[in-house]
């Protein structure tokens, strides 16, 4: 069975890239998002340029239920997930007390709640097998207070200290987390 490498935001921006990165290393692809004519359009581009299978999930990851699809889909496939980076996020600006609850609300389950739950669903199967890597896309943003991006900075700082622990609760097991925090990014 061929490693597989899971990557949601994978239509644009730095998950397009990882799935670049992973497809011309050899690896089978399920690429995560939102929009999906992007994610055929990158699906077709890999397999036609590495011989790679790539699998398209469309979900929302702000809506609970998106996990929940990602992950029916990967075992309906009978996909075994060895890299999962949880790359979607994304973040709002302005004074918190004039931002929409919703939009805010939605940012936590992209951001928090969706890593911790993709990292939860397929964790204990790579303990199992002794062999995985997390990726989670935390944020320079991670290390002090945002005004103006309050929710934005403190759900990275969330995903950055989840990272460290992680890391080293599974220090002895096969399987690495890793963090990465890059700053502004284009999308």
């Amino acid at each position: 069975m061929a490693d597989v490498a899971l990557i949601t935001g994978a239509s644009s921006g730095l998950g397009a890239e990882f799935a670049r990165l992973f497809a011309v290393a050899g690896h089978d692809l399920v690429l995560v998002a939102r929009r999906g004519d992007r994610l055929e359009a990158l699906a077709a581009e890999l397999v036609a340029a590495h011989g790679i299978a790539a699998h398209v999930v469309v979900a929302d990851l702000a809506d609970p239920r998106g996990v929940a699809q990602v992950t029916a889909e990967v075992e309906r496939l009978g996909l075994a997930i060895t890299y999962l980076v949880n790359n979607a996020g994304f973040g709002t600006n302005g004074a918190f007390v004039d931002l929409e609850q919703t939009r805010e609300l939605a940012m936590v389950e992209v951001n928090v709640a969706a890593p911790l739950a993709l990292t939860r669903a397929f964790l204990p199967a790579m303990v199992s097998r002794g062999h995985g890597r997390i990726l989670n896309i935390g944020s320079t943003a991670g290390f002090q207070p945002g005004p103006y991006m309050a929710t934005y900075y403190a759900s990275k700082a969330f995903l950055n200290s989840f990272s460290e622990a992680l890391s080293y609760e599974l220090r002895a097991t096969g399987v690495t987390v890793t963090l990465s925090c890059p700053g502004t990014t284009a999308a």
